[in-house]
C-alpha cells in the first residue's frame, strides 16, 4: 500500500509537495469502509484530486509513474543513456536543479521509505529506510558514488554501480530481501490507468477464465450496460506504420493482438429479441472502453492478491456522473481491498460519502507553480468533519481555492477580435 508520495522540482511542482494516504488525526467518519485501519499505520482506500484544467493533476500522477519507470529499469539501461528528467522550467535555478522523489509504502508487513534525487546525467542521492515498530533503520544510503550506509552483504556490488543507475535495482537483482520488496511493489502492486484506453494483454487474458468473464458480465449488467456476453480472440495486426518501423529496426513486431468482442441483443420493432450481434471493444464508446479498463484492473487486483494501488488519471472521462459516483462508493466498501488514486473534474464527487482527508485540491499560480493541499488541512473542515457540510458548495464559492478564474468578457473580446481579423483577411483576398 502507498502511504506517502513526495516530489520536488518535477514538472509544475517546483516546491516540495506531499500526497498522503495516511488517515487524518481524530477523524473517525467512515472509518470502517473508507480506511484500512492498522496498528502500525492506517491508510485511506482512495484519494480524489480536484483542480482546474492545467493545474497539475496529471503531472502529479506522472511524477509517480516516472518514479516507477526509473525504478523498474534501474534508472537507465546503459552508461550513455539519459535519465528521464523533467524539472520545473520556468525558473532559471530549478531548470538546472535536482528532481527529488520519495515514497513511504507498505509491502507485506514491512514499511519502507525510499527516495532518490537526480538530474539527466546522474543519481545524486539514494536512500532506503526500514520503518520498525519503535524505530527507523537506514538500510543503505549513498551520495553520488559514495556510500554512507551499506550492509556488508551488498558491499561487493558497488563496483558495478553506474552513476546513472539506481542501487536498489542492482540490489534486487542480487535477491536482496528489502530492495526486492520495494522493487516488487513498484513492478506489481502499482497499477497505472492513463487517459489513453489501451488495456494491457495481461488484463485482457483474465477473460479467458469463464468465471472471471461472468463476473465482468455481471458487473456490466449491474452498471446498466446492454452487454450480454464477451468473447476474447486474437486478431491480425495490419498496420503499415508498424510494418515500416519493424523494417527500419530490423526487429519483428507482434503480428496479432487480443481483442474483446461484446455481444448485444438485436430487437425487432415490437421489442422481441431476434439474435445477438458482436462488436469489437475498440468500436464501443470511450465510456464503455474506459469502464472495461477500470473493472479489469479491479479484477486483476483481486486475482493477484489485492492490496494494489491503482492510479487513474481523468477518472470521470467519458463516464456519466452516476457511474463515476457508484465506482467511488464501491472503492469505499468493506469488500474493496485495494487503494485508488483518482484525478477528476467531476465536482459532484465532492459530496460523495468521503472524508475530508480523502479530498486533495491542486491549483497553479501565475508563475506556473502547482500547489497541492488537502481539505483536511483547513481547520474549519477538520473540526466540522462531514456533518451536513456541502464541500461542493464551498468549493464553488472559492473557499478552498483551486478554482479556475474565467474572464468571460475577455473570452468574448478575443472571439470578436478573431472574427474581425478573419473578416478583414477575407475582404483583402476579395480585393
Amino acid at each position: 500500500m502507498l502511504i506517502d508520495f513526495i516530489t520536488k522540482n518535477f514538472a509544475s511542482f517546483k516546491n516540495e509537495t506531499e500526497l498522503s494516504f495516511q488517515t487524518g488525526a481524530r477523524l473517525y467518519k467512515y472509518k470502517e469502509t473508507n480506511t484500512f485501519p492498522g496498528k502500525d499505520v492506517s491508510v485511506l482506500k482512495n484519494l480524489l484530486l480536484f483542480g482546474p484544467n492545467g493545474a497539475g493533476k496529471s503531472e502529479l500522477l506522472q511524477g509517480i509513474l516516472t518514479m516507477a519507470h526509473l525504478i523498474r529499469i534501474g534508472g537507465t539501461k546503459s552508461i550513455t543513456d539519459k535519465l528521464v528528467y523533467n524539472p520545473f522550467l520556468f525558473n532559471p535555478n530549478s531548470a538546472k536543479d535536482l528532481t527529488y522523489f520519495a515514497v513511504t509504502l507498505k509491502y507485506q508487513k514491512q514499511i519502507y521509505e525510499y527516495s532518490f534525487s537526480y538530474d539527466a546525467d546522474h543519481i545524486e542521492s539514494e536512500k532506503l529506510v526500514l520503518i520498525l515498530s519503535n524505530s527507523e533503520k537506514t538500510y543503505f544510503e549513498r551520495k553520488g558514488q559514495d556510500f554512507l550506509v551499506l550492509p556488508d552483504k551488498l558491499k561487493g556490488l558497488t563496483d558495478n554501480l553506474r552513476k546513472n543507475a539506481l542501487f536498489l535495482y542492482l540490489a534486487q537483482q542480487n535477491n536482496d530481501l528489502h530492495a526486492s520488496g520495494v522493487f516488487t511493489w513498484f513492478s506489481e502492486d502499482l497499477v497505472f490507468l492513463g487517459s489513453n484506453v489501451m488495456i494491457p494483454e495481461k488484463m485482457l487474458e483474465l477473460l479467458s477464465n469463464e468465471k472471471l468473464k461472468q463476473e465482468m458480465i455481471d458487473f456490466l449488467s449491474f452498471a446498466d450496460f446492454n452487454i450480454v456476453d464477451l468473447n476474447l480472440r486474437r486478431v491480425a495486426i495490419d498496420d503499415p506504420i508498424l510494418r515500416k518501423i519493424s523494417t527500419q529496426l530490423d526487429a519483428p513486431l507482434p503480428t496479432d493482438r487480443l481483442e474483446i468482442y461484446t455481444s448485444h441483443k438485436v430487437y425487432d420493432d415490437q421489442g422481441n429479441v431476434l439474435r445477438t450481434e458482436e462488436l469489437p471493444l475498440s468500436s464501443e464508446s470511450q465510456g464503455t472502453q474506459r469502464i472495461f479498463y477500470i473493472v479489469l484492473a479491479m479484477i486483476f487486483s483481486q486475482v493477484n492478491g489485492n492490496h494494489k494501488t491503482i492510479v487513474i488519471d481523468e477518472f470521470d472521462e467519458s463516464l456519466h456522473h452516476e457511474l463515476a459516483d457508484s465506482l467511488v462508493k464501491l472503492f469505499n466498501t468493506k469488500e474493496n481491498s485495494n487503494q485508488f488514486l483518482l484525478a477528476t473534474h467531476d465536482l459532484e464527487l465532492l459530496d460523495n460519502e468521503i472524508r475530508t482527508d480523502q479530498i486533495y485540491l491542486i491549483e497553479k499560480d501565475f508563475k506556473g507553480v502547482s500547489t497541492l493541499k488537502s481539505i483536511f488541512d483547513f481547520s474549519d473542515s477538520r473540526n466540522l468533519g462531514r456533518l451536513n457540510v456541502s464541500f461542493l458548495h464551498r468549493y464553488l464559492k472559492g473557499q478552498f481555492g483551486a478554482m479556475p478564474i474565467i474572464d468571460l468578457d475577455g473570452l468574448k473580446e478575443t472571439l470578436k477580435s478573431i472574427h474581425e481579423e478573419v473578416k478583414k483577411s477575407n475582404n483583402e483576398k476579395k480585393a
